[in-house]
């Protein structure tokens, strides 16, 4: 069996386990949590497939090695590395394929790095899900609104308090259930003093990090998405394989991801669509599943890659 180097940097392997299980059937896989240059080095150098999770730092490390050539090499680009200068700085001639997870991710590198790719082979592959595992909650209309998400400025996490106090104005019963840890202490020191100006106390909920998020899920009606921007986000395609109707910020590119009538672009827009009668049960994992947002689908199309080098 070829071997394959899954490299990825310390916290970064979030989402590359359940594809190391997939490949596991094909090929003798090891994820390597790199810390250091050699790290990298010892990685590329045990297999003959170097599969770099994240386009950053690592990256660039790995594809100037001189012993990575002749390998076979993928990178997967998630979203945050069309923002920094990693791009410019990998080796693209030892890259075989490019994998971005939207889009409109591959559009915005491109402007932001104008030709940096040109001679690389890239792909979409989607991000996936165990549908398996997974089952529809049936939730329907309800009152319970969650979030899940880190609370930074990338989630802006202001617009959910506003559209949270327009909606208590209209029914006291919503409430809002935040997974997820701040990541700076000014919005700890924000919303501590806002939501009780906007009196909001009795309606919002910070569960801070799950690490089992099963339980978290049940009872909820809507999943909210402010984010000014993201890739092709777990937090929603979780919600929508458990047929929570999402409520998503029309950040770029989620246009061609998500149905129209769930997008807002004003708070008002978010309330109304909260508020109308409107749930479409089953429809919401059927979008997902159809647009093979699945684990079956990504690993199937990670393996023809793979096979094609």
């Amino acid at each position: 069996m070829e071997k394959v180097s899954v490299i990825c940097g310390a916290s970064l392997d979030n989402f590359i386990d359940p594809i190391i299980e997939g490949l596991a059937s094909d090929y003798t896989v090891r994820k390597f949590v790199v810390r250091s240059e050699q790290d990298i080095f010892n990685a590329i150098d045990y297999g003959d497939i170097i599969f770099f999770e994240w386009a950053n730092e690592v990256a660039i490390i790995g594809t100037n090695y001189k012993k990575i050539e002749g390998k076979k090499v993928i990178i997967r680009l998630h979203s945050y590395e069309i923002f920094t200068d990693s791009p410019k700085q990998i080796n693209w001639d030892v890259v075989d394929r490019l994998i971005f997870v939207a889009p409109h991710i591959k559009e915005i590198l491109n402007e932001l790095s104008p030709g940096v790719i040109d001679k690389v082979e890239t792909t979409i592959v989607y991000n996936g899900l165990d549908i398996d595992k997974i089952k529809s909650l049936n939730p329907g209309l309800g009152y319970n609104i969650a979030i899940v998400a880190l609370i930074n400025y990338k989630k802006n996490p202001p617009m959910a308090l506003q559209i949270m106090r327009e909606l208590v104005d209209i029914d006291k019963r919503y409430i809002l259930h935040w997974a997820g840890t701040f990541q700076d202490p000014r919005y700890q020191i924000y919303f501590d003093y806002m939501i009780k100006e906007m009196k909001l106390e009795n309606n919002i909920k910070f569960y801070g990090y799950i690490e089992e998020m099963d339980e978290f899920w049940k009872g909820k009606n809507y999943l909210l998405s402010t984010s000014i921007h993201e890739g092709h986000p777990y937090n929603i395609m979780e919600g929508m394989i458990r047929d929570i109707k999402p409520i998503i910020h029309g950040f770029r590119g989620a246009k061609e991801l998500y149905p129209t009538d769930l997008l807002f672009n004003t708070t008002k827009e978010a309330v109304d669509i909260i508020t109308e009668n409107c749930y479409n049960i089953r429809g919401y994992r059927d979008w997902a599943i159809k647009n093979n947002w699945t684990l079956k689908s990504q690993l199937a199309q990670i393996k023809q890659i793979i096979e094609e080098l």
